[in-house]
């Protein structure tokens, strides 16, 4: 199985109304993929039948695809880690009783660093917060 270094998370924000993003509360997080940058899905052996397997309900995510089973479509001919990375997190929100209605992913300026956000009704709690984990 091939191994990567860490993903980095740079920054999150709590964003409470109207933004570029979207008009309700999401949180922003800037990740740098580091190497995963240049391994789409369809590159990394193993990896999307691991994905599906520990997360069978992302065949219910339609992705830009609009359709029941996009995502899994786009992992399978190929797609980008922060695309991956954010259908993750919205499927986990989704288990842990808070769903995540939205999620975007968009690269920066500088190569492999992404901003990415998700809907969070409320601003996640300061004593709950960690450099790598935050809680909506």
């Amino acid at each position: 199985m091939a191994t990567f270094n860490d993903i980095q998370l740079l920054r999150t924000t709590y964003l409470r109304g109207p933004s570029v993003w979207t008009y309700r509360p999401v949180l922003e997080v800037w990740l740098d993929l580091g190497e995963l940058e240049d391994y789409p899905s369809n590159k990394i052996p193993g990896l999307n039948e691991r994905l599906t397997a520990w997360l069978p309900d992302l065949i219910e995510h339609h992705c830009g695809v609009g359709e029941r089973g996009g995502f899994l479509l786009r992992l399978k001919e190929g797609t980008w880690m922060g695309h991956v990375l954010e259908h993750v997190v919205i499927e986990l929100l989704n288990l842990a009783g808070m769903p995540a209605e939205f999620g975007q992913t968009r690269e920066i300026s500088q190569r492999g660093v992404y901003r990415m956000v998700f809907r969070c009704p409320r601003k996640p709690s300061p004593a709950r917060r960690s450099p790598t984990a935050t809680s909506c």
